[in-house]
């Protein structure tokens, strides 16, 4: 029998509910953030297996940590939870000599907009990079699927003119390689290779896949 209790959003991203929102009626949807809001680190991870390998338990530590929160016996509301689903998205470029690179938010510092345009210029313009996304979804009863999914995005050739205008306008701050795909950003792309909303945050083909495969209605 196909469970039909409530979606929790293990996130704190409301780009991610907006998303989740396309799939899942608004009565059926929960957001509960992780308890920490700490931004995870990929230092070391200089590899596409040690990238794929840190998503996965990046994703796989919220959905645990949410789900043992609105577990607790004095967790409000005790709804039926049909799961908890937890993301967790990268921007990877590739370093002259090939090795992978991940790019976070800019830095919180004076120089944030110097930093955005030089990411533009070695990595982005004229160029494809990689957007990857670890993805947990968690049943109460301990069932848990798990998936790592990429877009290779290409930037425009000739996007060096609009640099200034886009960072001036602020919003690369907070975004993960500093653009976002959903606004302003989109711009600079020129061809999107796989799901446009894993660039935002949440591939919503894999969440729609693995709901089926965990046998449950939205």
């Amino acid at each position: 029998m196909a469970s039909r209790g409530v979606i929790v959003l293990g996130s704190r991203s409301p780009r991610r509910r907006e998303l989740l929102s396309a799939l899942v009626p608004t009565e059926r949807l929960r957001v509960v953030p992780p308890r920490s809001a700490d931004e995870p680190s990929f230092e070391g991870a200089d590899t596409w297996p040690k990238i794929e390998q840190r998503l996965r338990s990046i994703a796989k530590a919220k959905c645990g940590d949410v789900l043992e929160y609105i577990s607790r016996p004095d967790s409000a509301g005790r709804e039926e939870v049909a799961a908890v689903i937890a993301a967790d998205t990268v921007i990877v470029v590739a370093a002259p000599d090939g090795r992978p690179i991940v790019l976070g938010q800019p830095p919180e510092r004076d120089d944030w907009a110097d930093v955005v345009k030089r990411w533009f210029r070695e990595f982005y313009i004229g160029k494809r990079h990689t957007a990857a996304t670890g993805l947990c979804v968690e049943a109460p009863g301990g069932r848990r699927v798990e998936r790592i999914v990429t877009t290779e995005v290409t930037f425009r050739a000739d996007g060096e003119r609009w640099l200034d205008w886009y960072v001036g306008t602020g919003e690369p701050i907070g975004k993960a390689g500093g653009y976002a795909l959903q606004e302003a950003g989109s711009v600079f792309v020129e061809r999107i290779d796989g799901s446009p909303s894993n660039i935002v945050g949440l591939p919503l083909e894999a969440v729609l896949e693995i709901f089926a495969e965990m046998n449950i209605d939205v």
